[in-house]
């Protein structure tokens, strides 16, 4: 068991080193998007047309409202990309450090109550070898 911890322990530190270097991250998802100007000349008319686009979205969810953001292709949406990148990166890390702490806290807690079961068991020999010394 004590292997186990200590094997815990390394991969929490190592997941903790990954997380300091993930760099800037927001939240949110980017949507193509396409519209149809509403021009009656337009190609964009027919009904086999897609309409206009691909426009990117950012849209996020903030507060139980949800924003929506424009975002210009290029350097804006290559970053913006990069950066939700970052924040799934982020949320699965959380997810991992949380799971393998759950895992040292079940085995700390395993070791005590081992450790406190023990210490009883002496008290009970020691406690229960003069009570029947007393009565006798």
């Amino acid at each position: 068991m004590f292997f186990e911890l200590e094997h815990l322990k390394a991969e929490r530190e190592q997941l903790y080193r990954e997380l300091s270097h993930i760099g800037d991250f927001r939240r949110g998802s980017i949507y193509p998007n396409y519209r149809r100007c509403g021009k009656p000349n337009c190609a964009c008319t027919r009904p086999d047309h897609p309409g206009h686009g691909p426009q990117y979205l950012l849209t996020t969810k903030v507060d139980g409202k949800s924003h929506a953001r424009s975002l210009k292709k290029g350097i804006e949406l290559d970053t913006v990309r990069q950066e939700v990148a970052n924040h799934q990166k982020f949320k699965d890390l959380i997810a991992n450090i949380v799971e393998i702490n759950e895992q040292i806290c079940d085995i700390k807690e395993a070791e005590l109550q081992a450790d406190t079961g023990a210490t009883a068991k002496k008290r009970a020999s020691k406690t229960g070898s003069k009570r029947k010394s007393l009565q006798s």
